[in-house]
């Protein structure tokens, strides 16, 4: 593995809890059945809002199990209330059902599960700036922890377009980078560190820089 002195692959998961949609497209080709059709899309409106309101009526109720590093009980569920497994299913294509899967995920990569890790987060797209670009770079944590390092990459350099901000952006660069090394691109490592550098100099992943950038010049 490449040299991760000082960095922690999971340090982002640390982060999300406390800032927590996949549109269906479906082609009717029948003239004859356009009534049928405008029907059926009001109902499915309709009841995606009710079940968009029932799914953020029960998330909450996993959060501090989620918060203090139950993981598994918020999956699985408790003897109160049902987890996000659970919330998942029930109410997938709503906003809720959306959280409930990235949670999920998010709890399999603390635990170690990156398989399950990697089924759960390859399922969900946001577009805050800050959740879309963490939900990415999770998905890389999980790729890259599986021995995956060109997957890892390709969800880091989304992580890193989907925003850019003092937050996420410089974490997803030397994340990038770290895996950029593991493969051999040594020139692309270099530019990526050095853009931490020269952009992000007093975020937490620019003190050290140096060292990376001069270890690879050699």
């Amino acid at each position: 593995m490449a040299d991760i002195e000082n960095f922690d692959v999971q340090e982002i998961s640390d982060k999300i809890q406390d800032k927590f949609e996949q549109n269906k497209n479906t082609i009717y080709i029948a003239l004859g059945a356009v009534a049928v059709v405008i029907a059926g899309f009001w109902w499915y409106n309709s009841n995606k809002a009710q079940k968009s309101t029932e799914a953020s009526s029960v998330i909450w109720k996993q959060e501090n199990n989620f918060g203090s590093n139950n993981f598994q009980v918020a999956i699985d569920g408790d003897q109160n209330n049902i987890g996000y497994a659970t919330i998942a299913e029930e109410y997938s294509g709503t906003p809720g059902g959306d959280i409930a899967t990235y949670n999920m995920g998010v709890g399999y990569l603390n635990m170690g599960m990156f398989a399950e890790a990697i089924s759960a987060l390859e399922g969900v797209s946001f577009d805050d700036d800050l959740i879309g670009a963490i939900a990415k770079g999770a998905l890389g944590d999980a790729y890259f922890e599986t021995q995956q390092a060109d997957k890892a990459i390709s969800n880091y350099k989304a992580a890193v377009a989907h925003s850019t901000n003092d937050f996420t952006t410089p974490v997803y660069l030397k994340k990038l980078a770290i895996a950029q090394e593991e493969v051999g691109d040594i020139e692309d490592a270099i530019s990526n560190y050095e853009r931490i550098k020269k952009e992000f100099s007093t975020s937490a992943e620019a003190q050290g820089i140096e060292k990376f950038i001069a270890k690879l010049k050699k």
